[in-house]
């Protein structure tokens, strides 16, 4: 099985856009299962890992919110950063408790899970940046 951890992933997949461009971040479980992802495109990824940093300790200390979406029914989280969402469930859930549950899940896991190495398509090299040691600006 593999650990849970922090995948860089196209900006317009992960918002759902056709097109467009940037970078965000999911956190994956163990099992491979989306517990969080970036709330937010970003325009490269070094922006995209501050804001891993900046979710990490957001994980302990911020607002967490979950609200009902009456449209479609479900429920879902959002984690902000000073009143702006940080990070936002993956999918939305049909119970309250399970959403619940999965924003527990990531608030235990985003602060120690580090980033993916050799997660990631060829096509994606960006992917394979880690936050084992601290970034510097203009490395790769």
């Amino acid at each position: 099985m593999a650990r849970p951890r922090f995948q860089l992933v196209p900006g317009a997949r992960l918002l759902g856009l056709s097109d467009g461009g940037g970078v965000g971040w999911r956190l994956l479980g163990a099992n491979n299962r989306e517990l969080g992802r970036s709330a937010l495109s970003y325009p490269d990824a070094e922006e995209a890992l501050e804001s891993v940093q900046r979710v990490r300790v957001l994980a302990d200390d911020g607002d967490g919110h979950i609200v009902h979406d009456h449209i479609v029914g479900l429920w879902l989280w959002h984690l902000d950063d000073r009143g702006l969402a940080a990070a936002a469930s993956g999918r939305g859930f049909r119970y309250e408790r399970e959403c619940r549950y999965n924003l527990e899940q990531f608030r235990a896991t985003a602060p120690v899970a580090p980033t993916s190495e050799a997660d990631g398509s060829a096509g994606f090299s960006w992917q394979r940046v880690t936050l084992e040691a601290p970034l510097m600006k203009g490395a790769s």
